[in-house]
């Protein structure tokens, strides 16, 4: 296990946000104008550091993310919004409209942002917010699904802060994107705040029937639409789901992959040899259970169906160093990791029916830490047998 720890850890260092931003350029501003950085996501802060400009910037990152020295700091809630989601959401509106026509915004882009801001419509209150997101959270749905329903119910999503850029008179705006969603690529990323949306009010009432979200049913509103004047921002990826098995060093199996855990799981305990596979799986979780993460819960998977190979591991983590509501970024099992399971009277097989693998993966010691890594582009997957 310790040949996948240590190619997690250099692919955690080949996709530091700093370096991925450090070559790119921003928009100049005209003759009478200023440049703002706009940032909103896990890494916005790394990010904003790797311009190495002196603009003026408001960023909005996760609580556990670093601080960052003559910025407009603001740090929300994840994976549910909180009120310092809703401080943040209206701040880059205010930010945005703030500047005008002489003015450039570069925009810094990644994951975890449609939590960590968010200015609801009238109508919706933070508790309504928190409750659509869990439901959404849970359900299992495609990543696309869930940024459907939230760019609709929101000010900020789906376009809006590109909207607000607009009417404010900048013309001169960029976006900087790590994407971390396997569809819709840089415009999708945070439910795509500064992307038109080609979704509908239609879409998302159908998919907020499908999942039972009778609130969210009741209150949606229109975005930015493709081809509106408000869609003018140029978005550029720095990395995507492909990047975490492309810096492995493993022969790649598949990325980006998607789809159920379970499936992927055996497809990829099928091969021999060793391998690596990056993306975004889906897993749906009871409303009741414990604290779990989908890598962890596959990692157990993955014990399982490897159990009794001498030599065989298997890693599953978030490069963002988090997954789920846990305090761990992932697992790494072995061919033996199953059998001790039983044999410490662990129930294994219970634990996977339960969504309980967090717990018997820790008491055997074979979680990974969670930390922020500066890194986002979704969970990387490696084998060897």
């Amino acid at each position: 296990m310790r040949e996948l720890v240590a190619a997690y850890e250099r692919v955690l260092s080949a996709l530091d946000a700093r370096r991925l931003v450090s070559s790119r350029t921003a928009p100049e501003p005209g003759p009478r104008g200023r440049l703002i950085i706009l940032g909103l996501g896990k890494v916005a802060a790394e990010m904003c550091e790797g311009t190495r400009g002196a603009a003026e910037a408001v960023i909005v990152v996760p609580r556990d993310a670093p601080a960052l020295k003559g910025a407009r700091v603001l740090r929300g809630g994840h994976p549910l919004p909180d009120e310092g989601s809703l401080e943040a959401g209206e701040a880059l509106l205010a930010a945005a409209r703030a500047l005008g026509p002489d003015d450039a915004a570069l925009l810094l882009i990644s994951g975890g942002g449609s939590a960590l801001a968010e200015a609801p419509w009238p109508g919706l209150t933070l508790a309504d917010v928190r409750e659509i997101n869990a439901a959404l959270v849970r359900s299992g749905a495609p990543i696309e699904d869930m940024n459907c329903v939230r760019a609709h119910l929101s000010r900020l999503k789906g376009g809006g802060l590109a909207r607000a850029l607009h009417q404010a008179g900048v013309r001169r705006a960029r976006a900087l994107v790590a994407v971390d969603v396997p569809v819709g690529g840089t415009r999708a990323v945070a439910s795509g705040p500064a992307a038109a949306d080609p979704t509908t009010c239609e879409d998302a009432l159908r998919i907020a029937r499908e999942l039972n979200l009778p609130l969210a049913a009741r209150l949606v509103h229109e975005t930015l639409k493709p081809g509106e004047p408000g869609d003018f921002i140029e978005h550029e990826a720095i990395c995507d789901l492909r990047s975490p098995a492309l810096e492995s060093g493993f022969p790649i199996f598949e990325a980006p992959v998607r789809g159920p855990v379970e499936a992927f799981a055996e497809k990829f305990a099928a091969l021999r040899g060793s391998w690596a596979a990056s993306g975004e799986l889906e897993l749906r979780v009871p409303a009741r259970a414990p604290p779990g993460g989908r890598d962890q819960h596959l990692a157990l998977l993955m014990a399982r169906l490897l159990r009794g190979e001498p030599g065989a591991s298997f890693l599953a983590a978030g490069t963002d160093g988090r997954d789920g509501n846990t305090e761990a970024a992932g697992a790494a099992v072995d061919g033996a990791t199953w059998d001790e399971a039983e044999r410490r009277g662990l129930e294994p097989a219970k634990a996977l029916a339960g969504f309980d693998s967090t717990r018997v993966l820790g008491a055997l010691g074979r979680l990974l830490p969670a930390r922020h890594t500066g890194a986002h582009a979704g969970d990387l997957f490696l084998m060897t047998r």
